[in-house]
């Protein structure tokens, strides 16, 4: 088991709210439970603007990978906690730019495994495995992801919307580095997560998360936080900021004190 790593769970407990589920929910799928829609209920009364939210994530990760296939020739790609199937996909764009480009999806959630299974594998493609970003030895190294992924060439690591699952004791830096090591120069990291610069949102958000997942929750960092997984990399245009406005090449200045999904996209470069 690596770093602060939690055992993979097998069974689906519908009673208790997940954050996949619940931005399944929130983006107009079909995949959720009540338990998912009380808990996005709550959130809501914390976070009015919570729907944008989530499809700024959404739409921030999509063209991020539909520039990377198509201005930077990028053909790999690794997505941690990809969540459920939705109305497109990282492998629908990367092969838009390319039929041939590879995706791997990788999540902890049993569901979110067995639907992708079901609904986005395609044979010498696309691959769906349950497993743990806290883990990359796990995932480099699991064979029938080395059957699609040649990791002496350029990878594009997604990392969107999932950070914040993260306690800071379970060293989720740590396990970003340590699967970057692991990866050829020219190799991208897409990544963004929720963050606040008033403690009192990021204590709120996490409160309501925690409860809501019985525990399964990270927490609101700040930008300042954020940054520190970017480290060592060089960061693309626009740079750093709200991925809402990073969609439009605009940079945030990071000064309101709400929820905001923050993060941006950094090049390996050795």
């Amino acid at each position: 088991m690596g770093l602060g790593q939690r055992p993979l769970t097998r069974t689906v407990d519908v009673t208790v709210a997940s954050a996949a589920r619940m931005y399944d929910f929130l983006l107009r799928g079909k995949d959720s439970y009540p338990a998912d829609q009380v808990a996005c209920e709550r959130l809501a009364e914390a976070v009015p603007d919570l729907a944008s939210l989530i499809e700024a994530q959404r739409a921030f990760s999509l063209n991020a990978v539909d520039r990377l296939a198509s201005r930077h020739g990028v053909r790999q790609f690794l997505d941690f906690g990809c969540g459920l199937p939705s109305w497109i996909n990282t492998h629908q764009v990367a092969q838009r730019a390319d039929p041939g480009s590879r995706v791997v999806y990788i999540d902890k959630d049993p569901m979110v495994a067995a639907h992708g299974r079901a609904m986005l594998e395609e044979e010498g493609r696309t691959l769906v495995v349950q497993g743990d970003l806290l883990d990359p030895s796990e995932v480099v190294g699991n064979p029938r992801v080395a059957e699609l992924i040649d990791f002496s060439r350029p990878v594009a690591v997604i990392m969107t919307s999932v950070l914040h699952c993260v306690t800071d004791d379970e060293r989720p830096a740590e396990a970003v580095r340590g699967l970057l090591d692991r990866l050829a120069d020219g190799s991208f990291l897409v990544l963004s997560q929720w963050v606040s610069n008033d403690a009192r949102t990021r204590d709120r958000i996490a409160d309501i998360m925690h409860r809501s997942t019985a525990g399964a929750w990270g927490k609101v960092r700040t930008p300042a936080e954020v940054d520190g997984f970017f480290r060592g990399l060089a960061t693309q245009e626009p740079g750093m900021g709200d991925v809402s406005e990073w969609a439009r090449a605009a940079h945030h200045d990071a000064q309101g004190f709400g929820l905001f999904e923050y993060g941006g996209v950094g090049r390996v470069q050795r």
